[in-house]
């Protein structure tokens, strides 16, 4: 991004990203670069909007006092709601641009805003994600250690560090960009040939392979811990938790692995159309799955969000301990969240 701001907001005065030394006009990009695909633009429109219409309920339930006064619930709002803005990219953005057949020259300033803003989101979704991995495996097995470092204000302070990262990303690196051709983004802007190389985001690589391994590292270690820990107690509910805990776990690590990695591949070597497809599906599951985790697999939310839809039916409010169960949740790489505070874990 600060290239573009640098060049007064006019992306063709930017060194290699000048589209007018190739065609005349946008519409001549779109017509000879670009190919149209309505039926996958209208299927990307409609699942960001459901994903949009399925997690403001759920970052409502996080915010309520009860909720948000634990430290794994301020992560995951954080973490919520930098998905649903990543969504309004990689989905209902990337929905009306392959709708109309676009390719970066068709809209060179849009389009690197918002693959600036896309690639921030992911990257910083992702150190969220081994943040909040990091907290639960702290308040299960080292809970005086959760307390020292995510106790009242410090989590705030925490949260500060993946914001700086993401920012760093959208204003100090290269930014993705859009290609109908292709239907996904990329770093090259498939402006000259033969110059992919010189469009490459080695910190993004470096994220991909280093956060994502970390953080499913962390989920491994997560949940051989709690498996260790059933061990040692046979009852039922705990069963059923620990259960749950390494579903949610394993899924939410697998989309965003397979996110990272066909992303950082596809960057420096040719692949086939599917396995493109596959990378850009795994990173709009990295940002949209935890909706469906929290609304399915989360008691807590789940409660919550049934009680924002049937408040007229109840006019007196009787006074219950909340009971917080597993959070599941990514992160392309990105993974999301795994259980709530364990104070309250049943």
């Amino acid at each position: 991004m600060e290239w573009l701001i640098a060049a007064g907001g006019d992306a063709n005065r930017i060194y290699n990203f000048n589209c007018s030394e190739k065609y005349a006009t946008p519409e001549e990009f779109t017509l000879k670069d670009g190919t149209p695909r309505p039926v996958l633009g209208y299927i990307d429109l409609l699942y960001g909007t459901i994903i949009m219409m399925l997690y403001v309920p759920c970052l409502c339930v996080m915010m309520q006092k009860e909720n948000i006064r634990l430290s794994c619930f301020k992560i995951m709002f954080l973490l919520g709601f930098i998905d649903l803005c990543a969504i309004g990219v990689n989905s209902v953005t990337t929905g009306i641009l392959l709708i109309e057949g676009a390719v970066y020259c068709s809209h060179p300033n849009a389009i690197f805003i918002a693959g600036s803003l896309g690639l921030g989101l992911w990257c910083a979704a992702c150190l969220i994600c081994l943040i909040l991995v990091l907290n639960r495996v702290l308040d299960i097995l080292f809970p005086t250690l959760v307390k020292k470092y995510f106790s009242g204000s410090r989590t705030t302070m925490v949260l500060m560090i993946p914001v700086a990262y993401g920012l760093y990303f959208i204003f100090l690196t290269p930014p993705l960009l859009f290609t109908s051709k292709y239907q996904a983004w990329f770093f090259d802007p498939f402006i000259y040939a033969d110059k992919t190389l010189e469009y490459q985001n080695y910190p993004h690589t470096a994220n991909n392979l280093f956060i994502v391994v970390a953080t499913c590292a962390l989920y491994g270690y997560f949940c051989a811990a709690i498996a260790k820990q059933f061990r040692k107690r046979v009852e039922s509910t705990n069963k059923r938790s620990h259960s749950q805990i390494f579903l949610q776990s394993t899924l939410i690590c697998l989309v965003n692995f397979v996110a990272a990695m066909v992303y950082v591949y596809m960057q420096f070597f040719p692949v086939a159309d599917f396995v493109i497809v596959i990378g850009h599906i795994s990173w709009q599951l990295g940002h949209g799955c935890p909706a469906f985790i929290y609304l399915f697999m989360n008691t807590t939310i789940r409660s919550g969000v049934s009680r924002m839809f049937r408040l007229k039916r109840s006019h007196v409010h009787t006074k219950s301990t909340t009971t917080v169960s597993m959070i599941g949740q990514h992160g392309h790489g990105h993974g999301h969240a795994p259980p709530a505070h364990s104070s309250s874990i049943h």
